[in-house]
């Protein structure tokens, strides 16, 4: 089972979330384009509460490409 990131803004939710399934287990994820800017809103609070809860550079490369191209195969630029 994953988790996603997609927690509006709601950075204790994020931690929760990632305590419970393990940042490895978890996929950046935005709700784009549903919040008032249609898109990058959403992505800017998602960001910046995955840089202020803690988290080690490895789990945040983890959870910005690294789970997603492990499941998928896919390769993620940027």
């Amino acid at each position: 089972m994953y988790g996603d990131t997609a927690m509006f803004g709601a950075a204790h939710a994020l931690r929760c979330c990632i305590d419970f399934y393990g940042a490895d287990h978890i996929l950046f994820g935005s709700d784009s384009p549903f919040d008032p800017e249609r898109g990058p809103g959403y992505i800017r609070a998602t960001i910046a509460n995955l840089e202020e809860i803690g988290l080690s550079e490895a789990e945040k490369e983890a959870i910005f490409r690294g789970n997603v191209t492990r499941l998928t195969g896919l390769t993620v630029k940027g």
